[in-house]
């Protein structure tokens, strides 16, 4: 009978933002779990993993994709993790107000959106919601990329970054990073809070940061048949 095989997923967009507080967090998670592997290729391209596999991933979009669309993988969701943990090292933001752009692939996932919210309460941060929010809330324009012609794709990322109430926004997906970014506003990624890094902006626009999502994807999808070989 072949045991589970534990794979650390990151996700694409948190491994082209910052691929050294991806290193971080795995190196937490083998504090519990284990060693494990990275499994690097996007879930969008329906990597072949094997049956028998635990994936532990941060990435809300990740945890959606593998538990809906692959039978006998198991999910883990490493922010839960963290927000029921009794040894992270919380940092204390001292009761600073943020709002929040929530991931897209949490709005129909409400224990996501709670454990988001449990992590800014240990973190001592005041969370300034907007209005339309959690399972009401609004994408942040990424994924009309590649539907709209650029321009409007990031008028809609500076309208909505204009309904937040507070400079300061907290996101927990990467790439609403570069879309706040766009929009004049200030992210907050929740990993960055988490490991007290700050965030590094994204000004460079939509088309740029897709261009280095495509890419990454592009790099590691090449790796995937090989990759699912090693896991079997």
């Amino acid at each position: 009978m072949n045991p589970v095989k534990d794979l650390f997923v990151p996700g694409c967009a948190l491994l082209a933002y910052k691929p050294q507080l991806a290193d971080k967090l795995k190196r937490y998670v083998e504090t519990r779990q284990g060693a494990m592997e990275t499994w690097m290729p996007c879930c969008l391209t329906r990597p072949d993993l094997p049956e028998k596999t635990r994936i532990f991933t941060p990435c809300a979009t990740c945890a959606q994709q593998y538990a809906a669309k692959y039978a006998g993988v198991e999910v883990v969701f490493v922010l839960g993790l963290i927000a029921e943990s009794d040894d992270f090292p919380f940092p204390d933001y001292q009761g600073a107000p943020m709002s929040i752009q929530d991931t897209c692939a949490a709005r129909t996932q409400p224990e996501y959106l709670a454990v988001v919210r449990k992590l800014l309460e240990r973190m001592n941060i005041t969370l300034v919601e907007p209005a339309r929010s959690g399972v009401h809330g609004k994408c942040c324009g990424q994924k009309l990329y590649g539907h709209l012609p650029i321009e409007k794709v990031e008028t809609l990322m500076k309208a909505r970054a204009d309904e937040m109430p507070c400079e300061e926004v907290v996101v927990y997906c990467a790439s609403c990073i570069m879309s706040l970014s766009v929009g004049g506003k200030r992210p907050r990624y929740l990993l960055d809070l988490l490991f007290g890094e700050p965030t590094d902006l994204w000004q460079s626009g939509a088309e740029s940061w897709n261009q280095r999502l495509k890419e990454f994807r592009r790099t590691h999808s090449r790796q995937g048949e090989t990759a699912s070989e090693s896991v079997k």
